[in-house]
C-alpha cells in the first residue's frame, strides 16, 4: 500500500465515521442514554452511598452508666467507657434511674458498676458488672454488651498481674517486715514490668490468627465514593453503545446505503473502521465529560497517569466497538440487534461489577460469581480504573487488565468479520 492510498484509507474512513457521528448527534435520546443517564445515575447512587457513610460514621448507642464503685478500677472502666466512639455515655446515679430509662426506651442498655468492683479485683475473687439490655433492642445490646467484655478484660488483666504478685511475695516471706512504704514500692516495680511484657505478648502473640477468604485480596475502599459509583457506570454504559451501533449496521444494509459504500472506490476495511471510530469517539467522549464533572464537582481523583487513562478508555472503547460489530453479525434484524444488545448491557454490566452493591465488588469476591465476573471486559475495565484513579497506579502496572480488554476486543471482532454478511 502506497503512502497516497494510506492517506486515502484514512481519510475514507474518518469521512464515515464523521458522517455516523452526525448522525448519532441528532439522536437526542441517544444521547441521553450515552450521557444524561450515566451522570445522573453515579451522582444519584454517589450520593446516596455517601450519606449512608456519613450515617454509619455518626452511629451511636445511647447507654447509662452507674459506677457505684469508689477504687480505681472501676473509674478507668468509666473513663474507657466515655472514649468508646460508638456510645453515647450518659451517668446515673442510682441502678433503679438508669433501668427505668432503659425501660423508657432512652438507652439501649445501662452498664451497672458495683461498689466492691474494684475491692473484688484486687482480692481476685469473682464480681458481676450488670448490664440491662432492652429487650425490644436486644440485638443493639448484645453490641453494648460484647463491648464492655472487651473493656473490663485488660482490667481483669491488672487485677490478676496485681494479684499474682502479692501472693508470690507473700507466700515468700521476702518483705514480710519490710516498710509498707518500701513494699509498695516494690509491688509497683513488678506490677510495671509484668503488664510491660503482658502487653509486649498482646501486640506479637506467640500464635497469631489471620482471618483469610479463599482467595485473598486486597480491597481498598476510595475516600471519594464517586470513584467508584462513577467508573462503574462510564463503563455500563460504554456498552450501551452496542444496540445502537449494530441496530444502525444492519438498518444501513437493509436500506442499501452500506452496499452504496461498498460500491464506491473505498476499501471494506476503512468502511468498517469508519463505523468503529465513531462510535470509539463517542465512548472517550462519555469518559471524558463524566469523568470531569465528576472531578470538577465531586473532587473525584483522577490519579496520577493521563496516560493510563488514556489507554484504558481506548481499549474499553474498542471491547464494546468490537462486540456491538458482533452482535450485528450474529443479528438477522434490527429488532433482534436491539434486544440482544440491550440483555448484554444489563447481564454483562450486573455480572462485570458495574451495578455496586457492596464495598467489595464482584469481580473480587471469589466463587463462582466472582470467577463469572473476570471472565468480562467490565470487569478489567473497572479494575484499571480502580487501580488508576484509587491507588495512584502507572500505565505500566495496569497492562495485564488493558491487555485482557485489548483480547476481547479481538475475540469479538474476529467473530463479527468471520460472521457478518455484507449484503
Amino acid at each position: 500500500m502506497t503512502d497516497r492510498s494510506i492517506l486515502d484509507f484514512i481519510r475514507d474512513a474518518f469521512t464515515i465515521a464523521w458522517k455516523d457521528l452526525q448522525v448519532i448527534w441528532k439522536d437526542r435520546g441517544q444521547l441521553f442514554v450515552l450521557f444524561l443517564l450515566p451522570l445522573l445515575a453515579s451522582t444519584l447512587f454517589g450520593s446516596v452511598y455517601s450519606q449512608m457513610g456519613e450515617k454509619e460514621s455518626q452511629v451511636k448507642f445511647p447507654v447509662y452508666l452507674v459506677n457505684q464503685d469508689s477504687g480505681r478500677y472501676g473509674e478507668q472502666v468509666a473513663d474507657i467507657l466515655s472514649q468508646v466512639e460508638v456510645l453515647k455515655v450518659t451517668t446515673a446515679e442510682a441502678p433503679g434511674e438508669a433501668e427505668a430509662r432503659v425501660a423508657e426506651g432512652d438507652a439501649l442498655a445501662a452498664i451497672i458498676l458495683p461498689a466492691d468492683f474494684s475491692q473484688k479485683i484486687d482480692a481476685y475473687q469473682p464480681g458481676v458488672v450488670r448490664v440491662v439490655v432492652d429487650p425490644v433492642q436486644a440485638q443493639y445490646g448484645t453490641i453494648v454488651s460484647g463491648i464492655v467484655k472487651e473493656v473490663l478484660s485488660p482490667v481483669v488483666v491488672q487485677g490478676e498481674v496485681q494479684y499474682g504478685i502479692r501472693s508470690v511475695i507473700a507466700e515468700a516471706g521476702l518483705l514480710q517486715d519490710a516498710d509498707p512504704q518500701l513494699k509498695l514500692a516494690i509491688e509497683a516495680q513488678n506490677f510495671a514490668v509484668m503488664m510491660t511484657q503482658v502487653q509486649e505478648m498482646q501486640r506479637n502473640p506467640l500464635v497469631a490468627v489471620r482471618l483469610q477468604g479463599l482467595e485473598e485480596a486486597e480491597v481498598q475502599t476510595p475516600d471519594n465514593i464517586f470513584a467508584l459509583t462513577m467508573p462503574a457506570f462510564v463503563v455500563m454504559f460504554a456498552f450501551f453503545i452496542v444496540p445502537a451501533m449494530s441496530t444502525e449496521l444492519l438498518k444501513e444494509k437493509r436500506e442499501g446505503s452500506l452496499r452504496r459504500l461498498l460500491a464506491a472506490p473505498i476499501q471494506r476495511s476503512a468502511v468498517i473502521l469508519g463505523k468503529m471510530l465513531a462510535y470509539l469517539l463517542i465512548v472517550c467522549l462519555q469518559v471524558l465529560v463524566i469523568f470531569g464533572i465528576g472531578n470538577i464537582i465531586f473532587d473525584m481523583p483522577l490519579g496520577v497517569s493521563f496516560l493510563g487513562m488514556a489507554l484504558a478508555t481506548l481499549s474499553l472503547g474498542l471491547a464494546a466497538t468490537s462486540l456491538g460489530m458482533l452482535v450485528a453479525a450474529v443479528s438477522k434484524t434490527e429488532r433482534q440487534a436491539d434486544s440482544i444488545g440491550m440483555v448484554q448491557a444489563f447481564v454483562l454490566a450486573g455480572l462485570g461489577g458495574c451495578i455496586v452493591i457492596g464495598a467489595v465488588p464482584l469481580y473480587q469476591s471469589g466463587g463462582v460469581l466472582g470467577a463469572l465476573s473476570n471472565l468480562t471486559p467490565h470487569a478489567h475495565a473497572l479494575m484499571a480504573y480502580s487501580d488508576l484513579m484509587v491507588k495512584d497506579a502507572t500505565a505500566v502496572q495496569v497492562l495485564p487488565q488493558l491487555g485482557l480488554l485489548l483480547a476481547f476486543a479481538a475475540v469479538f471482532f474476529a467473530i463479527a468479520a468471520w460472521r457478518f454478511r455484507y449484503d
